[in-house]
């Protein structure tokens, strides 16, 4: 894919820039090596007096055990569809009930690319919330479990029956989904990108682009993807 990259290097626009992914409690992905596996983080809080920056404890927890103070971090973020990255060193590892925090200075410089970057988390069963959702053809709505959710889209299990009267790329509506730490249910449009078999008998994966996202239920998404990933950290250390 084409990228168009532009280079921040003044020290207000770099603080404006993460102080607006602060605000939407961004998830974001870092590589510990200039090749490596990325894995999933979060922009916890900003110091803007120190110029520092706290970046949630990686996930998989087996990666946290790679991370060292002093070790430059590779992050990527996606904010209202441009995708930002920048790179700083780990000041010092801070331990909190929740987990560890990586303290890192303020990059000297950040990149824009014009593409979205996508952070997924897995739900488990016992916790997967039910969508509901219209098609053109169907005479009522089909509810369904949600499997998975991205900042740009989300899997649903369905019964193989009901993805048989659907084409790749066709448009569907969604409502009434209720996700964790989220006051209000979410609605809006999806365009079906893919299937994949199931565990289930009689049931595929479906995977949903969201059409239209807005600036409000991009929030209410990355709100909910950082109770997932602060849920699956804490299974993992039981």
């Amino acid at each position: 894919m084409d990228e168009t990259d532009y280079t921040v290097d003044k020290p207000d626009r770099i603080a404006g820039i993460l102080k607006d992914l602060d605000n939407k409690l961004t998830m974001v992905s870092v590589r510990l090596d200039a090749d490596g596996p990325l894995y999933t983080s979060a922009l916890i809080r900003l110091d803007p007096k120190a110029k520092e920056l706290f970046l949630d404890e990686l996930n998989p927890p087996r990666a946290h055990q790679h991370v060292k103070s002093g070790m430059s971090l590779r992050v990527f973020a996606a904010l209202r569809g441009v995708a930002v990255r920048f790179t700083t060193p780990v000041t010092r590892i801070e331990h909190e009930e929740d987990g560890a925090l990586y303290a890192c200075p303020y990059p000297d410089t950040l990149q824009h690319l014009q593409r979205r970057e996508t952070f997924r988390v897995h739900i488990p069963m016992s916790q997967r919330p039910q969508v509901e959702l219209r098609a053109k053809d169907w005479k009522d709505p089909v509810i369904g479990d949600l499997v998975d959710l991205s900042g740009q889209g989300m899997c649903i299990e369905l019964p193989t029956t009901i993805l048989d009267t659907l084409e790749t790329g066709e448009a569907l509506a969604f409502a009434n989904l209720l996700l964790p730490d989220v006051s209000e249910r979410l609605s809006g449009d999806l365009r079906l990108a893919n299937r994949r078999n199931s565990t289930r008998d009689g049931h595929e994966y479906a995977g949903f682009e969201i059409v239209g996202m807005t600036q409000w239920l991009e929030r209410q998404t990355n709100i909910a993807l950082l109770h997932y990933q602060r849920e699956a950290r804490r299974r993992s250390m039981e």
